[in-house]
């Protein structure tokens, strides 16, 4: 065995223990500041939740900067070879020209589905009617009962919380896991990773019924497809706008089902 052996299974060790930790961590963090903090005030809950946030995104950088800090590039710093041939930049260059579009296009469907699904399947019956008691109830909880705060958090995470989630699933989490196995098994690994978080959202918002798991698997797909763009681009754009669309979608709807206690 030779001096590089030890120290590149020691290397495979730390990145798979990295992993383990960064698929985790968002469920942990929903978990906090969705659940266990519920009782608390809104400032505690507020504090926790940004708390939370610094150490989720913060984990990539720290993690990349003390491992991978030499191949940092615009592309993936855990590639073996950062450097792409004459036809990979076509062919990405080809890619970019219309991920763009298609990205917009899915993020348009996405959002037309979910006005489509709420107004017409569940407004108005016993599911959307505790759906928009609990919506209403976390709002008051989160201390967002005023239009701007709410307004606020919505273009925050359209703008900047949709480009750090993409950031931190495909740009790290789904970089690494190829470092492990194929493309297509990391964009479904890491499209699990980022469903994740969202189940227990879906559990407390549809009371955990067929709809969490509905909707979950919809949010499973959605990071598929973003990990196949950004594999075929090696870029963040197209999947942050398409991710931005639906965030931006989300807040929308919310404010249909909260404008009524908002001061």
């Amino acid at each position: 065995m030779t001096d590089a052996q030890p120290a590149a299974e020691s290397g495979c060790t730390r990145d798979l223990l990295a992993l383990a930790f960064a698929i985790a961590l968002p469920t942990l963090v929903t978990l906090v500041y969705f659940e266990w903090l519920e009782d608390f005030s809104a400032q505690f809950q507020q504090v926790a939740f940004a708390i939370g946030k610094i150490i989720q995104f913060g984990f990539p950088l720290a993690w990349v900067w003390l491992w991978y800090r030499k191949r940092l590039r615009t592309f993936s710093p855990f590639a073996r070879d950062t450097r792409p041939n004459a036809d990979e930049k076509i062919n990405r260059h080809w890619a970019s020209q219309h991920a763009n579009g298609i990205g917009v296009a899915f993020g348009l469907l996405v959002v037309t589905a979910m006005f489509g699904i709420y107004l017409f399947l569940i407004k108005g019956t016993e599911l959307g009617d505790g759906l928009s008691i609990l919506v209403q109830e976390k709002v008051i909880d989160m201390g967002l009962v005023s239009y701007w705060k709410y307004i606020s958090l919505g273009v925050f995470y359209a703008l900047c919380h949709s480009f750090l989630e993409e950031y931190y699933w495909r740009w790290f989490v789904f970089d690494l896991l190829k470092k492990f196995v194929r493309p297509v098994f990391a964009m479904i690994i890491s499209g699990l990773g980022f469903m994740a978080h969202h189940v227990v959202l879906l559990g407390t918002f549809f009371n955990w019924s067929v709809m969490t798991y509905l909707f979950s698997i919809c949010i499973a797909i959605g990071g598929v497809f973003w990990a196949w763009q950004y594999e075929k681009t090696d870029r963040l754009m197209a999947p942050w706008l398409s991710h931005m669309i639906v965030d931006a979608g989300i807040f929308s709807l919310g404010f249909l089902i909260v404008h009524s206690i908002l001061v």
